[in-house]
């Protein structure tokens, strides 16, 4: 059986404390706040990725890279965990704390990047804007 010693939070809470633990290397409880992440959400990318970036942040790339790979397979529109496992497994990597992405950052979705041109004889090809 498994017992908690932290009363569990909202989820995003729980994202939000295991981040703050994280950036200030508190791993015992950033864990904590992890596993209280996947017990609420199995399904959500957030939980594997963050603990991607714990063993990554501890040295252990083999495993941070399982988790990201397992974060992306969750939810491969995840950017998050896109980001760390391609820097990660990079034949260049070295650890830059501001390459990390927790997930926290909102995205700007790029629409419209190409127009639909018409030639004369009426064949459609697209332009970058």
């Amino acid at each position: 059986m498994l017992a908690f010693k932290y009363k569990v939070n909202s989820y995003e809470d729980e994202v939000k404390e295991a981040i703050d633990c994280l950036k200030i290397y508190n791993y015992d409880l950033a864990k904590e706040h992890i596993y209280n992440i996947m017990m609420e959400e199995d399904s959500f990318p957030e939980g594997h990725n963050l603990l991607g970036i714990m063993y990554e942040l501890q040295g252990d790339l083999d495993l941070a890279r399982k988790h990201y790979r397992a974060s992306y397979a969750l939810d491969p529109t995840f950017r998050a965990s896109d980001k760390n496992l391609r820097r990660v497994s990079s034949f260049q990597y070295k650890l830059n704390l501001e390459e990390i992405d927790y997930g926290d950052k909102t995205y700007k979705e790029e629409y419209n990047l190409y127009k639909l041109v018409y030639d004369k004889r009426n064949i459609g090809r697209l332009e970058k804007r």
